[in-house]
């Protein structure tokens, strides 16, 4: 992820689409083992997976749609592309499904108390150059990870990580923590070879310095601006996860135009997160089929900056009630979204206490419905000045300025007067952890995803104090207090009455402008399939699993 918000990856922009061409949008996925069905009429149906491949393939060509990484070294590998190219190279303690569902990676573990964890290894495991992974590995890879890097934030409870046994690590915390466990599928919870990675310092997880792990490919060369390549790893210990590929090449292609051509030129096997402006053309390619999947990911709109429009309470509601999120969906992403109406998505429930978030989610559904009328009553009533506010987006990709563009011409109905602005890549990145590049923008306007399905991540990343992404240092003690507890809980439907609580106060705050929940998009060629198609795919080695549509 570009570094903003938990595991928050603003997208790139450009395009002009007014309100009244709105379309409504007609998408079906094609095959692939069904997970759920929205209930609105004409919505996709989500897929976990393109069904199982037939048989071995010689190279897979993905391109990485949201562009080049910036780093390999996991527990910075934060962006769309880097998480997921990791994922196939670096084993993980914990494993996530398609669908979410936890198993043992390369470790098990068992819940001592609630301030202790310990794993234990398999045993078997061996990093690519041969050498046993070893507990003093995953002791060294966890201390690394609990230092200053993005996931840093997960460890925040950690009060030792030490080596216990032949094949066992222990975990202390000095307070309990139930989010942690969960974070062992990602990138945190990534091994690396302590040794290997103290030679290369700096330079691991460059394309000058390598990295080197236990996962089912192996990494063979970054070639800064045209590629990332990786092989099977033939002695993977998990023959289940044995790659179909003999090789991999992720590509960087990030023009919307230019990655429709490639695949529907065949030149591009497949990609992930295809961009809602493609979707049309790929719909109809010959050479392969769309998939819409699960997802954590969403666009919203954050407040950029402490004491801005949202802290006026009227406008931010005034802001919530102003957008059409049912024809912004309908307009811009051609099946592949829905309305989101708070700052935590729905695909992030947890699976077993989805009935609990829906019931609390339908209050913030009606009462953030599309009301022109209120929202244009609230902007009067509150101490917007009429001045010009700038929304910040990143420039590149027209589904993101077709959504700001929709946006600024809504709110121009109720007095709003929205400056749109666009920032290069770097700029924009930076913009998400530099206060400094926030300077004279009252609005970031970007897509972000949750790793794990646990309310629990984006909160604590957004909502208490000093928190990395908490931009307009939003500060209640109720707040922090309840989260805290949340932390403590381990019983699942004590846990998300104490969110939802917390939900209810961080919520009147309007600091995150929900607009949609996104799904994940594929694309794959007809000569491939096993495709993991929903956005588990960043918690998996997801290459592993894509092989020959036909026996050979």
């Amino acid at each position: 992820m570009s570094v903003v918000h938990a595991f928050r990856s603003w997208c790139r922009s450009g395009l002009v689409v007014t309100v009244s061409g709105l379309v409504a949008a007609s998408a079906a996925a094609c095959g692939g083992s069904e997970t759920s069905n929205s209930s609105a009429p004409g919505a996709p149906t989500l897929v976990s997976t393109a069904g199982a491949a037939k048989g071995p393939v010689d190279l897979i060509t993905w391109n990485l749609t949201t562009g080049e990484p910036d780093t390999l070294d996991p527990p910075n590998a934060a962006t769309y592309g880097g998480g997921q190219v990791v994922m196939n190279l670096c084993d993980t303690l914990l494993r996530f499904d398609a669908d979410y569902n936890m198993s043992p990676g390369l470790a098990d573990y068992k819940q001592i108390s609630p301030t202790r964890l310990v794993y234990t290894l398999r045993g078997d495991a061996k990093f690519w150059d041969g050498t046993p992974v070893t507990a003093e590995d995953v002791a060294y890879s966890l201390q690394r990870a609990k230092g200053d890097t993005i996931v840093s934030t997960f460890f925040s409870n950690v009060a030792s990580i030490k080596v216990t046994g032949a094949n066992e690590v222990t975990v202390d915390f000095s307070a309990p923590d139930e989010r942690f466990n969960n974070e062992m599928t990602t990138i945190a919870g990534a091994i690396v070879e302590k040794a290997f990675a103290e030679k290369a310092g700096k330079d691991f997880g460059t394309a000058a310095g390598g990295l080197m792990c236990s996962g089912p490919f192996r990494f063979d060369q970054w070639r800064p601006g045209d590629s990332i390549t990786m092989s099977r790893n033939d002695g993977y210990w998990d023959r289940d996860r044995l790659p179909l590929a003999k090789q991999v090449k992720f590509t960087f292609i990030n023009d919307t135009t230019a990655l429709s051509q490639a695949l529907n030129a065949g030149e591009i096997d497949g990609a992930y997160e295809v961009p809602a402006a493609a979707i049309p053309n790929m719909q109809n390619s010959s050479v392969g089929r769309v998939f819409f999947g699960p997802s954590t990911s969403s666009i919203a709109l954050s407040a950029a900056n402490a004491g801005g429009p949202t802290s006026d309470p009227k406008f931010g509601e005034g802001l919530q009630k102003l957008i059409n999120r049912e024809e912004l969906a309908k307009a811009v992403f051609h099946g592949s979204g829905e309305p989101l109406y708070t700052a935590v998505t729905p695909r992030t429930w947890p699976n077993d206490q989805t009935a609990t978030y829906k019931t609390a989610y339908a209050e913030y559904e009606k009462a953030r419905a599309f009301d022109l009328d209120a929202a244009k009553a609230l902007v009067k009533d509150s101490k917007y000045d009429g001045r010009e506010l700038v929304i910040a987006y990143q420039a590149g990709d027209p589904t993101m300025n077709q959504v700001a563009q929709l946006l600024q011409q809504q709110a121009q109905t109720v007095g709003i007067k929205f400056k749109l602005q666009t920032m290069e890549a770097l700029a924009y990145e930076q913009a998400g952890y530099d206060a400094t590049k926030r300077q004279g923008i009252d609005f970031l306007l970007g897509s972000t995803f949750n790793a794990v399905t646990d309310p629990l991540e984006p909160a604590m990343f957004d909502f208490v104090p000093g928190a990395p992404y908490n931009y307009t240092g939003y500060d209640d003690a109720e707040t922090t207090k309840l989260l805290n507890e949340a932390l403590g809980t381990f019983d699942g439907a004590a846990r998300a009455d104490l969110i939802i609580k917390a939900q209810q106060r961080w919520e009147k705050e309007n600091q995150v402008v929900p607009l949609i929940a996104t799904h994940t998009v594929t694309f794959l060629n007809n000569r491939l399939s096993g495709a993991v198609t929903s956005f588990a795919y960043w918690d998996m080695p997801q290459m592993a699993f894509v092989g020959a549509a036909n026996p050979s």
